[in-house]
Parts: C-alpha cells; structure tokens; sequence
C-alpha cells in the first residue's frame, strides 16, 4: 500500500511540469554515440518523466569530432532548450563553444574536465576538488606512507592532483605514477609489482576499469597485502565475485543513496521495462543516473522561471537565446534533491558539495563503511565480522571433491583384509591433511584418484588434460598430491599458499669404500703443524745450548779426582741436545741427562709437550688408518654430465622433466637432451629408484621423494644440493572463493607444526619408514694449530722460565767468582759472556789468567797447562759412551797411563801457580 501511494506521488511530481507549462512543447537535445544504446534509453525516458521532447544526435565513432558542430546547429535550428553532452573529451570542447555563442545551456555528465570559465557550463559529476579532498581524507585515515597513482593515458589527473602535491614531503610520503596505455596493462602492472609496491589510487573510467582490475590479478596485485582506491563510482556496479575471496583490500564510493530511495527503484523499473533488463538500482551505472537528474535540474529551473519560449537559433547567424543565462542562472542557483542526493551548483557550473558513500569489497560482497559529506570523512565499520558470515555461508556444511594420485607417500590403497568404501580406501599424508583441513573448515570430502596431474595439450587453444582441466571445467573442487607450483599451471588455476617446500635433487647409490692411502698417517697433522714442530725442535736445540752454556751446574769436571781443576766440560753439544729432543719426541729418552735447574725445567716442559703431542697423534691415527671412505664419482651435475660411464634420467611427466627442458642453463639443456635421446628417463619414481639402486644410474627426482626412499632403501644416497627451489600447493579453479580460507587453515597448521607432524608420520614412521636408521658420515678430522695451540703456548712459557732460571745462575756464579778471586763483577761478567756467545768448545778454564804482556811467563805455563788438559780431554774422547756416563763416581777404573799424565799435569799447573 505504501509503494502503491509512493509512486503516485512519484507521477504527480512528474506531471508538474506539464501544469506549469501547459501544452507548450520544450525540446532537450542530447548528444551520444551510436553504441550508447542505453543512454540513449535513459536520456527519452527520463525526457518524457520530465514532460520533455527528447531529441537526440549520434556521432559514428569515438574521436569524431567534425560532425559535432553540425548536430549542435541543427539541434539549435530546431529550438531545443538545452543540450546534454553525452560524448566528452575533445567533442564536448566544440560543444562548449557554441553552447557558449549561443547562450544555450550546456549540462555535463562526465567527469572530463573542460574550460570551467565559460559560464553556460553545467557539470553533474563531482568536482575535482571533492576529490581531493576526499582522497586525501582516506589516505591519512588508511595509513598509507607510500601509494602509487594510476590512470589511464589521456585521462585528466586533476582529481589526483593534491596527492601529486603531497608526494613532494618526502619525509612523509613517497608517491609514484603509471599510466596506462593501450589494451594490455599487464606490463605496467607486473613493473609496479617488482617495484614492491602493494597501496594504489587507480583513476580509471569505468569501461577499462574491468580489465585493469582482472589484469591486476592475473600478475598478482590481488592479494592480502595490496590494497586499491577506486575513483570510478562505479566500481561496484561490476562483476566482483572473482576479486571477494583473494583478501585484497578495496574501497570505492557511490553517489546514490540506496536507502529508502523509492524514486531510484521506480526509475530502475521503467528503465528494465523499456529495455527488457533485469537489474537492480545499484547495478545502474552513475552516468545513466545522471542524465535523469539532468532532466530533474532542467524542469526545477522552468519552474521559477515563467514565460519562457523556446527559439530557434542559427549557427551561421550567431543568434543567441534571449532566455538561456536566465535559466542556466535558476539551475545553478536552485537546491534539487535527485537519484544522486543533493544537487548544488557553484558560481562555475561545478558539483562541489557531494555526498559519497565509502564502500570495501569484503569476501561476503562490498558494505559502506563510512560516508564523506560537507568535507569531512566519517568511516562507521559494521558490526558483524565478515570472517563470520563467510565461514558459514562459503566452506561449512559443504561437500568437495578432492583429486588425490597415489603416489607414495602422499596417498596409498589401504591394506585391509575386508573390502573398504568410500574415504576408507586411502591412507597417506594428504590423506591424514585434507582430514586436518575439513576439521577446521567444517566441510565435507570425496575423493577421486587421478594420476594425471595435468599438462598443456594445445597451446594455442589452451587446453589441459589431467588434474588442470578437471579443476577448470569444475569437475573437482580441490587437488591435493605432491602438485607443484608452476607458472603454465598458475595460469590455468589457483592454488594454495605451498605447504611444503622442495628442490630437484640427485638420487644415486651409495658408493663402495675405499682404503686408506699410503701415506695417510701423515694426514693426522695439519702441514702447518708438522712444520712447527721441525721448527720448534731446532730452535728448542739452540735454547738448550745456550742455557746449558750459562747455566754453572752444566760445567762439569771431567776428573773428579782433582779437587781444584783447571778446566770443566759440558754436555751440551749442537748434536747432543737435537739427540735429546728428537729421543723425547719418539718416546726412547737419550744418555742425555740435564743437571742445572733451567735445562730440567724445560726439558720436562718438553716432555710434557711430547706427552701431549703424541697422545693426540696416536688417538688420531687409529681412525686414519682404520675408517674406509665413500668416494662419490661426482658430486654436481655438471660432474655427471662429464661422466662417460653413469647414465641419468628422470619421470618421463612431471614438473622434474620440465625443469631440464625450459632451463636456460646449457648444460641442463644437453642433458634434457641426452635423457631422451638415449630412453634414460623412466615412467615411475618406483622404477627410476629400483634402476638406481642395481645399477649405475642417476635419478632426478624432488628432494621430499628422495627422503622417502631413502628411509626405505639404505644403499642409496642423495648426492650434492638442490637444483632449483619449488612448492607444493592444493589446486583449485580460477578464483575459487575457497582459496583464501585455505590458505588460513594451512598457516594455522604450519604454525602448529602440524604438517611436519604428518611429515614425520608419512616419511619415517609408516610404511617402512625408518628402516636405515640415521646416517652418519664418520669424518677424519686433522688436528690444526688451533687444536695444539695450548701446547705449544705451555712450551713457550716454559722455556721462558728455564731462559730466566738459567741467566740468575750465571750471575750468581760470576758473582762468586768474583768474590773468590778478588775481581770485579763486571769484568767476570764480560768475560763469562764473551765465553758463552762464542757457542763453541766443550771445556772452560776456572780460573782465568790475569792480564799480562803476550810471552810472559804466566801467560806460557797458562798455554802448557791447557795443553796438558787438552791431551787429557782427548784421552778420555776415546772412552765408550757408558764410561764416559759413570767417570765420576767410579775414577779407579782409569789406566795407570792416565794416572801419570794427570800427575804430570797437575805438578805442572801448581809450578804455575
């Protein structure tokens, strides 16, 4: 009853003009193009609601711009009242200008901007400044610090022209440009996307704005990070459904108010009736709602404005309409309330006081979050998540068909000794996660075997067979296997965010050991430590010497039966103390024996050394000499190619085959080429495993597959790294409004280390899994410097305290000397060094000789007693080695011969005395 008085009310309203203006005839011309067929149905409708005579011109084609002049002459020559541009851009400029001659209103509809300052001008879309501001507004309510502008080449960026302004702070905002050209924006799209950029503002008119948005998503600007402002009021008048599910942030704006908008509704019918349409008020594009309110502005005008008659005016006469500024005065000034809200003018003919609804595209369609109205942004969220109306409406309850291949260990036939049916036949880790997925997305499964995971069958016309053309031509919701992420297959397809991550690898036989080599035991020490221990051995010699030559204990007498000699002897010889090293390092000790405190201190510093040394050499040998080592033919694929004798090949389908044969690499290329010239590649993982196994063959395969065989084959082995990088995913239909909740169930499991669960389930548990156990690779490792460094430092120190042990002796026996001899210290310090730097001679004189002219007496019988002593020490040379070490203690054992001489010499040594 309501609706019946409503659209009385609606036709009384339209019939007031009429009373106003009686029977007189007012013409309104409009302008379009011959394929705007249903503006033209809007402009005569409207025309007549209105009391209107529509009279309407049409240009051939877009870009003409030579007969437009000619349809405005003759709609002038027919005495119309005004004129409606329909056409815009470079046309509506020619328009302008006889319009303007002639004092005709002209009504605008378009937002192309022409000479604001011609004031016959009327424009009906929003002004430019509305949207900058606005823009504005949204930018800073969003968040955003860096966007990217788009539009269309040609197209004005008046609307865009504040935030062009607001990119030049950069410490605030970081703004780029694209413009788009041509039917194919993929390549700007694709550059943005490399570029990193996710936040856009797409000025776009509303014809190509469905082949931006779908181009977007064909190269991936659709997803959760990326978020679009969309300036087209109509944004929302497109088909959305495939752009709802993929998470990506979109608002736009509307100018009508849908409501309790009854005059929209009424108008909608009357336009479905006239074209036999079905659609709804917010299906009408913005520019077909416009001309209605045109028509709206018009008869407000003629209605306080009386007595006005039409005329007709001649473009070669310059006639002008006595009543045109009069009544385009009353349309800017008159407050008309149409299907797009307020229409108010301001003093140029521009629409600048405009209310917008704000909506976002959510997955359960666009909602209004927020309104602009009198310059300011006011965002109202609803209430209701949209999480949960989709999840109840899109997935739960819901029955799905999953594509399943058995492939180990994705999917087995069950073993059961009674016949199962239905899900029950199949076990396997997709199995086990299309179970995880339903239990948190609430819906139902089936599953279907095939093997075919897909491929292109013709090219040109884009046919697939296998899993692809099932999923295409929704003869199945989902597939779940080990299905890779490609781009041939992304084209054709969606799929999930990857739940597992791989690489193609090498399978291949574990090789036989080998023996150690000959001279392995020399591979214990690194070559830097063998050569610090020949350096240090001689160098340890040199400080032996040297402290063995100021050490006093170290001077010994050789003839221990003579209380006061002349003459002592030392030990430590080059040769002796290089013997002494070398008999601690193999562990046999020497005769050898240190008497003073400073040699002791180092030589068992030495000792320990040794200890250390050869304790670590020894546990070390052992496994150098005893461990046999796999020594792999090759190790890289460009080894194997080399190879002559080891063929390779791979799965004759797949993904494995593919990465050879489109590789850019040329090696992989002749390899591609080589597997199948020669029959290497193979038609299962089973068979390529088994020939790998007995023979010696190669086998490409993904890297998960390689994990599970060899939990089940333990002769084989995975050989060097990961060929290229790839993922796994579940495959659906092109923009599936399943995929987004999907890919939230898999990251809730990842998360949860769920799927690694099934992983260890399926790869080493189940199905003899976890049959070889774990491998490990025993590694002979050499002992370097920084192994034996602790004991070369206790070296060191050692010997630094046996250097300053031994130099505290020397003073204290020159001290002594020279107390017993009444000389100075200094003097007998010289005289001691000068004795010791000549590292030469084993026998030193005790007392010295005083300082007298060269042929004194002294200074002969001085000569003569070293002479004696000389002949004594060669005496003694000849003796064995075991005499020499036992003279002290056992001096009877001397021949009566050397008893005589000693005599001789020491009767000698008292005459000089």
């Amino acid at each position: 009853m309501l609706r019946m008085i409503v659209n009385l009310l609606f036709l009384i309203l339209m019939l007031v003009p009429c009373a106003i203006k009686g029977a007189e005839e007012l013409k309104i011309g409009g302008i379009f193009y011959q394929d705007d067929d249903d503006l033209k149905v809007v402009f005569t409708l409207s025309a007549k609601l209105y009391n209107f005579t529509p009279t309407i011109r049409e240009l051939s084609q877009r870009g003409e711009t030579i007969e437009v002049s000619k349809h405005v002459c003759s709609l002038a020559e027919e005495g119309v009242i005004g004129i409606l541009d329909g056409v815009g851009f470079q046309a509506s400029e020619i328009i302008q200008a006889l319009c303007d001659m002639m004092e005709l209103p002209h009504v605008f509809i378009r937002h192309d901007i022409i000479d604001t300052k011609n004031w016959s001008v009327l424009n009906l879309y929003p002004a430019p400044s509305v949207y900058n501001l606005m823009l504005e507004e949204l930018i800073l309510h969003k968040e955003w610090k860096n966007f990217t502008l788009i539009y269309l080449k040609g197209h004005s960026l008046l609307r865009l022209s504040s935030l062009l302004m607001i990119g030049n702070d950069t410490d605030k905002y970081a703004v780029s440009v694209r413009e788009l050209e041509g039917t194919d924006y993929r390549n700007v799209l694709v550059n943005a996307k490399e570029n990193g950029y996710t936040n856009f503002v797409v000025d776009c008119p509303s014809k190509h704005l469905e082949r931006l948005l779908r181009h977007a998503q064909q190269v991936g600007l659709m997803a959760d990070e990326h978020s679009y402002i969309i300036l087209s009021p109509d944004l929302f008048t497109l088909d959305m459904e495939r752009y709802r599910y993929g998470g990506v942030n979109m608002t736009g704006f509307r100018l009508m108010n849908l409501t309790s908008n009854y005059r929209l509704w009424n108008f909608t019918n009357l336009f479905n009736l006239e074209t036999g349409k079905n659609m709804q008020p917010e299906d009408l594009k913005t520019i077909a709602v416009l001309i209605h309110d045109a028509m709206l502005v018009f008869s407000a005008a003629l209605a306080k404005l009386t007595n006005t008659q039409p005329q007709e005016l001649y473009c070669e006469n310059y006639d002008t309409w006595m009543y045109g500024s009069s009544l385009l005065n009353f349309m800017k000034t008159n407050k008309v309330d149409g299907l797009t809200r307020a229409l108010v003018f301001d003093g140029l003919g521009q629409r600048s006081d405009v209310m917008f609804d704000v909506l976002e595209l959510t997955s359960s369609g666009n909602q209004t979050v927020g309104y602009w109205k009198s310059d300011r942004l006011i965002i109202e969220r609803p209430f209701v998540p949209d999480a949960e109306i989709i999840e109840e409406t899109v997935l739960r309850n819901k029955t799905l068909k999953v594509l399943i291949a058995t492939t180990p260990p994705y999917a087995y036939i069950k073993e059961s000794e009674v016949q199962l049916q239905g899900n029950d036949r199949y076990e396997g880790f997709t199995v086990d996660l299309i179970e995880k997925l339903s239990d948190i997305l609430g819906f139902g499964y089936e599953f279907e075997i095939e093997n075919d995971y897909g491929k292109i069958i013709d090219r040109e016309s884009g046919k697939w067979g296998g899993m692809v053309a099932k999923l295409m031509e929704e003869r199945a919701d989902l597939a779940l296997c080990d299905f890779t992420i490609t781009a041939d297959r992304q084209s054709a397809i969606d799929f999930s965010i990857p739940f597992m991550t791989l690489g193609i690898a090498i399978l291949y036989k574990e090789p036989s050991k080998q023996p150690p080599e000959m001279f392995s035991f020399m591979a214990v020490f690194s070559k830097e430590v063998w050569y610090y221990m020949v350096l240090i051995q001689l160098g340890l010699g040199m400080i032996m010497i040297f402290v063995g030559r100021i050490s006093h204990k170290e001077w010994q007498n050789i003839v221990p039966c003579i209380e006061q000699p002349e003459e002592l002897s030392n030990q430590f010889s080059f040769a002796n103390s290089v013997w002494l090293i070398i008999g601690s390092v193999m562990q046999q000790g020497s005769e050898i024996a240190p008497i003073a405190l400073a040699p002791r201190m180092i030589t068992s510093i030495w000792w320990f050394f040794t200890m250390v040394m050869v304790a670590s050499y020894v546990g070390i040998l052992v496994a150098f000499l005893t461990v046999e080592k796999n020594v792999l033919p090759f190790n890289t694929p460009e080894e194997l190619y080399e190879h002559k004798s080891i063929s390779y090949g791979a799965k004759t389908e797949g993904s494995t085959i593919g990465f050879f044969k489109g590789s850019r690499n040329e090696i992989y290329k002749k390899m591609y080429q080589k597997m199948i010239s020669r029959g290497w590649t193979v038609a299962d993982n089973e068979i390529g495993v088994a020939i790998a196994e007995n023979t010696t063959y190669a086998y490409f395969m993904e890297s998960t597959s390689i994990q599970y065989y060899r939990e089940r084959h333990c002769d084989l082995l995975q050989v060097g790294g990961l060929l290229d990088q790839k993922s796994y995913g579940i495959g659906m239909k092109k923009n599936s409004p399943y995929k987004i909740y999907i890919d939230d169930a898999l990251l809730k499991l990842k998360e949860s280390g769920e799927i690694q669960k099934l992983k260890t389930i399926w790869w080493q548990e189940r199905r003899g899994g976890g049959k070889c156990g774990e491998k490990r690779e025993v590694e002979q490792k050499q002992l370097g410097m920084k192994n034996m460094l602790g004991a070369f430092v206790v070296l060191g120190v050692g010997c630094l305290f046996g250097l300053l042990i031994s130099t505290l002796d020397m003073l204290w026996g020159v001290f002594k000397r020279s107390v017993k001899y009444n000389t100075s210290f200094k003097y007998e310090l010289v005289e001691e060094l000068k004795f010791v730097i000549k590292f030469s001679g084993e026998v030193k004189p005790v007392k010295r000789p005083p300082k007298t002219d060269d042929g004194s007496a002294e200074a002969l019988a001085e000569a003569e007693g070293k002479d004696e002593i000389k002949s004594l020490r060669s005496h003694y040379s000849i003796k064995s080695t075991s005499t020499q070490r036992t003279h002290h203690s056992h001096s009877s054992r001397h021949s009566s011969n050397g008893l005589n001489s000693l005599s001789i010499a020491f009767a000698k040594r008292r005459e000089y005395t």
